[in-house]
């Protein structure tokens, strides 16, 4: 029987790594570091053991996934005991994952938006400070969570019994009670207990507008509430004693809400637009981590989706959700009249990069108009 492995998953800005931190306080529990990612160990068999290499069951990709990884546990954990592991993203995986470590549990947690949007935007001020090539907005945040929390929602891992979900709210505010329901769940003694140190901050605190906490209720009261929440119970108001601060970082602000959050939504909009002008045949630019969440539920689009186009030598050739993957330079011999760029964050990176590649003979469209326009750098 394969050893039992624990997954910590949740998401970015939910209080996931203080909850792995914690967990790994645990005798009973080894945590090892995420260098190895199991969603990445699965792509990467998928697309080399399956897809050359003839006659792979699914029992094959299955075992080979799940002995490198119980191997490379047991190579690095520091003491032995129940596997655990933590990252986050790749909420499109959560699935597979439950399938390929059939003794595998999955704590998963989230946080409502009102508190995700304001630490996502100040992560980037103040710790990425732009590293990863983008200014996060409250925009970009917002359609971060939503597209993550949307995904876990389409996911077969969303309400199964090997997966307890599990609100950041509920660790901070009652931790006890908190850390006996998931060491039930996982199977070991609650004797443990934890003090924690609160949450992360920072010397000028990015917070909300009024508009814009209003704009976050209002959008996503249907999603909160399918992760527990009351959508009710949260206020629109400015807590008094960061009122001076909500003219901060103008540049970050909510400017024009996108007609969509659900990036299957936005791609629904952007083709009909471009079907209105009379593009039949489009392609989609970037086969990332949105294109993952939302490829699977491009079904009865207005227009021809005819590939996805992406620089990344290990993704062109493969497929995603049934649609090939092809370089930028082959649009025009697929007969690719129009592409839409597919990201939450990169769209002004993306567009001025489908230009370059292509010399402009195929036009590019913004999966958006209000994100054209590039965010300044501060």
């Amino acid at each position: 029987m394969a050893q039992p492995i624990v997954f910590v998953r949740g998401t970015g800005r939910c209080g996931s790594k203080t909850l792995a931190n914690l967990l790994g306080e645990h005798p009973a529990l080894a945590r090892i570091p995420n260098q190895c990612l199991p969603e990445e160990l699965i792509d990467w068999c998928e697309h080399h053991l399956r897809a050359r290499t003839a006659g792979v069951t699914d029992e094959a990709v299955a075992a080979a996934c799940g002995a490198f990884l119980e191997a490379y546990g047991r190579c690095v954990a520091t003491r032995p005991g129940m596997l655990l592991h933590k990252s986050t993203a790749n909420v499109h995986r959560l699935a597979a994952v439950l399938e390929y470590w059939p003794e595998a549990k999955i704590v998963y947690i989230v946080r409502h938006p009102l508190g995700v949007v304001p630490a996502l935007v100040a992560c980037d001020l103040f710790q990425f400070k732009g590293m990863y090539g983008y200014d996060a907005t409250v925009t970009s945040s917002l359609l971060r969570w939503y597209n993550d929390v949307r995904a876990y929602i389409r996911s077969a891992a969303f309400g199964h019994p090997r997966l307890l979900q599990v609100h950041f709210e509920d660790m901070i505010g009652e931790p006890d009670r908190f850390f006996e329901r998931v060491y039930r769940f996982i199977g070991i003694d609650d004797t443990v207990r934890h003090t924690l140190s609160g949450r992360e901050t920072y010397d000028d605190e990015f917070v909300l507008s009024r508009r814009e906490r209003e704009w976050i209720i209002d959008s996503t009261g249907e999603l909160v509430s399918r992760i527990g929440y009351d959508p009710t119970a949260w206020s629109r108001e400015v807590p008094a004693e960061l009122a001076d601060r909500v003219g901060a970082y103008p540049a970050r602000r909510l400017a024009a809400p996108p007609p969509a959050l659900d990036g299957v939504e936005l791609v629904r909009l952007a083709l009909t637009e471009a079907r209105a002008l009379g593009y039949e045949r489009v392609g989609l630019f970037g086969a990332g981590y949105l294109s993952h969440l939302i490829c699977p539920y491009l079904v009865d689009m207005p227009a021809e989706i005819v590939a996805l186009f992406d620089e990344h030598p290990m993704l062109v050739g493969g497929q995603l959700a049934g649609i090939p993957i092809h370089r930028p330079e082959q649009a025009r011999e697929l007969g690719v009249q129009v592409v839409i760029p597919i990201t939450m964050v990169h769209q002004a990176k993306l567009l001025e990069r489908w230009n370059l590649l292509t010399g402009g003979e195929i036009p590019i469209r913004p999966l958006w108009e209000t994100r054209c326009a590039a965010t300044p750098t501060l």
